[in-house]
């Protein structure tokens, strides 16, 4: 269910549950509405997506992105597997691609996004406040306090990755 949908199936029902119970449930509904919907609207999953998908979104279709890379969806950042990830935040899309083993082949990937992203904005003048990083996760803070979405280049990374040879041959082959 998207957070767009929830708002506006809250709204309605308090609307109507408000206009029932006369001025002084008005403003008891108000008052809930106001607590309710920061709380519906930040529970946007976050979609994983393997970092081999970033070339792709230049040139597919919305629809046919989602087909081709479904992901796998997280409510919480703190479950995410350990890894360097690009991150993609606008509005309703919340897109982590990876995990990467390397911070450097993450750079790659961030650089190939970021050319993507650009040219679309070119195109449409209207996207404004995303997020675009590299970010490594999961990151403990990331789960307490959510920044607030803006345009900005890679963060420094929070702590190193663990990675060894065989975390690598695991990775080629599928297994994480």
């Amino acid at each position: 269910m998207s957070s767009s949908f929830m708002y506006n199936l809250v709204a309605s029902e308090l609307a109507r549950a408000s206009f029932a119970l006369g001025s002084f449930g008005r403003e008891q509904t108000r008052s809930l509405l106001f607590l309710i919907l920061p709380v519906l609207l930040q529970a946007t999953p976050i979609r994983v997506i393997d970092e081999t998908a970033i070339p792709f979104a230049g040139f597919l279709a919305k629809v046919d992105f989602d087909q081709r890379y479904p992901g796998e969806r997280f409510d919480d950042p703190a479950k995410l597997d350990a890894g360097w990830y690009v991150i993609y935040e606008h509005e309703s899309l919340n897109y982590y691609f990876g995990p990467i083993l390397l911070e450097s082949i993450g750079k790659d990937y961030l650089d190939q996004l970021s050319e993507t992203v650009e040219a679309a904005v070119t195109q449409r003048p209207s996207i404004q406040n995303y997020r675009i990083e590299l970010s490594y996760q999961p990151n403990i803070s990331s789960s307490d306090s959510k920044p607030s979405p803006s345009t900005q280049g890679p963060l420094p990374p929070q702590k190193p990755p663990k990675s060894s040879f065989w975390s690598f041959v695991k990775k080629i082959f599928g297994y994480r």
